[in-house]
């Protein structure tokens, strides 16, 4: 059974790159594009993809508010966060609004298929390159 998935990005090539390489993978399908959290939120509601690929920065409803509520109507459906923004907070954001996992857009094309896979089989994936956030040793002095 193919892994439904659903783009949200506000760049129109970002989404027909994506749906490029992830349409390529024998065991993904493309269920639709959004151009904005209340789009894509309105896309899951009438699609139920496994997973939403999410951007973070987007006009109207960001990714991080798309993915709380997301995650609060639809728990079956899978959040992923692809950013440009590798900072803590918007990890820390991201994991607290329900998002399975963070990578950024600057990740290899191939770890957005891996981290893809790893969410539908129930697990977490942070990106290599997403900051850490602290260990409460490091911010207790």
């Amino acid at each position: 059974m193919p892994i439904n998935i659903l783009i949200v990005d506000d760049h129109a090539m970002v989404r027909k790159v994506l749906q490029r390489h992830l349409g390529a993978q024998q065991d993904f399908t493309i269920a639709g594009e959004a151009a904005n959290g209340r789009e894509g939120l309105a896309k899951v509601q009438a699609l139920l993809p496994d997973v939403v690929l999410m951007d973070v920065a987007m006009p109207g409803m960001d990714g991080i508010e798309a993915t709380r509520l997301i995650s609060e109507q639809f728990p079956q459906v899978r959040v992923l966060i692809l950013s440009l923004y590798n900072s803590t907070d918007n990890y820390q954001r991201a994991m607290n609004a329900g998002a399975r996992g963070y990578i950024l857009k600057e990740s290899a094309a191939d770890e957005v298929v891996t981290a893809i896979r790893t969410i539908v089989k129930g697990g977490s994936y942070r990106g290599a390159d997403v900051v850490h956030p602290p260990k409460k040793s490091d911010t207790e002095s």
